[in-house]
């Protein structure tokens, strides 16, 4: 089976768009991006950057480019008339003996052939710069994406750390004997945050919502989503426990107890 991740990482995509593989690498890559989604989506989104960086960075030809292309067709045109009556008549030489006498061409006129040449080989150029510019601009801004996740991450294990932290394990009531939350919360700092460790899919419209029982009273700490990531909530400055409760999407004033699912107390 192929390695998916590594064919992608190896370079094969980009070449494959910069048309620099061989027939074989071509036929390659069109079969595995029939294959496998994830190298069909990939292609897709370099061949977007590409044409989205082109079209940013497009440059307008020239004035006047258009007219100098012309008026060199139109002198090359004129030169390929050129007949044997055209011919100076005292050029009595043995060339006048071969039925298909060459003839130079004035050196003024214009090698098309090899100015395309010259044009296309620029183009190609401009279009790998294009192409691979807009390569290091994705690869950047995913590394800056990778950099702020790290950097939470990172965040998010010093605040675990903490010694001042209280661990509360939300444990299923009889309407959800199988669910399990846990909150983790700092009475210093007063953050709170939550992981799921077993919840039911909430239905369409729905959402789950954390509550910290102070004085009695409960209180709003947000809601939350079904992830398996730990996810901050609202701080709570107090709490003797925490519960868990599903309401309409987007939270509700007061909990819903018939839709309790875990409930936990704070240890004294």
């Amino acid at each position: 089976m192929i390695d998916i991740k590594a064919y992608i990482e190896s370079g094969i995509l980009e070449d494959y768009l910069s048309g620099n593989v061989t027939d074989q690498e071509r036929r390659e890559v069109d079969c595995l991006s029939k294959i496998y989604p994830e190298i069909k989506t990939e292609l897709n989104q370099l061949s977007e950057a590409v044409e989205r960086y082109a079209f940013a960075h497009r440059v307008a030809p020239p004035a006047g480019l258009k007219d100098k292309i012309m008026a060199q067709l139109v002198f090359a045109d004129d030169v390929k008339e050129v007949s044997v009556n055209d011919l100076p008549a005292n050029k009595a030489t043995e060339e006048e003996a071969d039925e298909t006498p060459v003839y130079k061409l004035d050196s003024r006129q214009p090698s098309f052939q090899w100015g395309w040449v010259a044009a296309a080989s620029i183009a190609a150029l401009i279009g790998s710069a294009v192409y691979f510019n807009a390569r290091l601009d994705t690869l950047n801004t995913s590394l800056a994406q990778q950099n702020v996740e790290l950097s939470q991450k990172n965040e998010l294990i010093a605040n675990l750390n903490n010694a001042d932290n209280q661990f509360v394990t939300l444990k299923g009531v009889d309407k959800s004997p199988n669910s399990a939350v846990r909150v983790v919360w700092n009475p210093k700092t007063q953050e709170v945050q939550l992981n799921v460790l077993s919840l039911p899919v909430p239905a369409a419209g729905k959402q789950y919502q954390l509550w910290g029982l102070v004085g009695g009273k409960p209180v709003d700490l947000g809601v939350f989503d079904v992830n398996g990531v730990m996810q901050k909530m609202k701080n709570a400055p107090q709490a003797e426990a925490f519960a868990v409760t599903l309401e309409k999407s987007g939270g509700s004033p007061t909990p819903t107890l018939s839709e309790m699912y875990v409930m936990g107390k704070v240890s004294s």
